[in-house]
C-alpha cells in the first residue's frame, strides 16, 4: 500500500488524437506521438500500474475522462504495447454519443464510446468509472438532480458492464462538500480531481492528478519533475 514517501502518480488525460483544425481548447488534446513518447519514458523509469487501491512506490495511474473514442483507437494500443492500463470516466448517459455539453464551446463534435467498446476494455483490466450522466457542473445542481447525475449513472454502468463502478470522476473538477457527500453516499469508494496536486489517500474524494495535456514531452517532463518530491 501507498505510504507517505510515494512516488505515485495519476496522470490526466482527455483527446489521444490530434486536435482537428478547427478545434478550440487544442491543450486538451495529446497525438498518439506524444502518448508514446510518455509511456516510453514512464516505462524507463521504472514505472509501474496498479489500481488506486493497490498502489505502491513508483506508481503511475493515467486517467481518462469523457470515454472518447479515441481512447480504443488510439491510446489502447499503445498502453497495452507498454504494458500500462488506465481508468476511463465514463458520462453513462452519452454512451455512443457526443460530447453534448461542450461540443458548440470546442467546436468540435467527439464521438465517445459505445458499450460494447466499454465491455471490451473491462475484459480486458481496465477500470471504469462515473463521469455523472451528462457532465453538468454538479455545484449547480438541486439535490434531486445531483442525485440522480451521481446515483443513476453508478447503476447503469454496472447494469450494463456488470462490475462494481466504485470510482467517481467531478466534471470540470467541480465539487463542494454537498457534491461530496453525495458522492459517498451513492457508495464510490474513490473521486478524482482536475487539481494538480499529490497523489494520496489520505482524502480518497478528493484524489488530485497531473494535467499533462498538450504540447511536447519536455513539457510532461516538467510537469513530472513538479511532482517527484512528493
Amino acid at each position: 500500500m501507498m505510504n507517505n514517501k510515494s512516488t505515485c502518480k495519476v496522470l490526466m488525460y482527455h483527446n489521444i488524437a490530434k486536435p482537428p483544425r478547427n478545434a478550440r481548447l487544442k491543450s486538451l488534446y495529446i497525438t498518439p506521438a506524444q502518448f508514446e513518447r510518455q509511456l516510453k519514458f514512464l516505462k524507463l523509469i521504472g514505472y509501474k500500474y496498479s489500481e488506486i487501491d493497490k498502489i505502491e512506490d513508483k506508481t503511475v495511474i493515467p486517467t481518462f475522462d469523457d470515454a472518447y473514442k479515441d481512447f480504443i483507437e488510439n491510446a489502447y494500443p499503445l498502453l497495452e504495447k507498454y504494458g500500462y492500463k488506465g481508468y476511463v470516466f465514463v458520462p453513462a448517459k452519452l454512451v455512443g454519443k457526443y460530447n453534448e455539453w461542450d461540443y458548440e464551446k470546442l467546436n468540435v463534435k467527439k464521438e465517445i464510446m459505445d458499450w460494447e467498446d466499454l465491455r471490451f476494455l473491462v475484459s480486458k483490466g481496465y477500470k471504469i468509472g462515473s463521469h455523472t450522466l451528462t457532465h453538468p457542473d454538479l455545484t449547480k445542481l438541486s439535490d434531486e438532480e445531483l442525485k440522480k447525475e451521481i446515483f443513476d449513472s453508478k447503476k447503469i454502468l454496472e447494469d450494463k458492464l456488470g462490475v462494481e463502478i466504485d470510482t467517481f470522476c467531478y466534471p470540470y473538477g467541480y465539487y463542494n462538500d454537498k457534491v461530496t457527500e453525495m458522492v459517498k453516499k451513492a457508495g464510490y469508494k474513490y473521486a478524482f480531481l482536475v487539481e494538480e496536486k499529490r497523489c494520496s489517500l489520505d482524502k480518497p474524494y478528493e484524489i488530485g492528478r497531473i494535467n499533462v495535456a498538450g504540447n511536447r514531452v519536455f513539457v510532461f517532463l516538467s510537469f513530472l519533475e513538479k511532482f517527484l518530491r512528493f
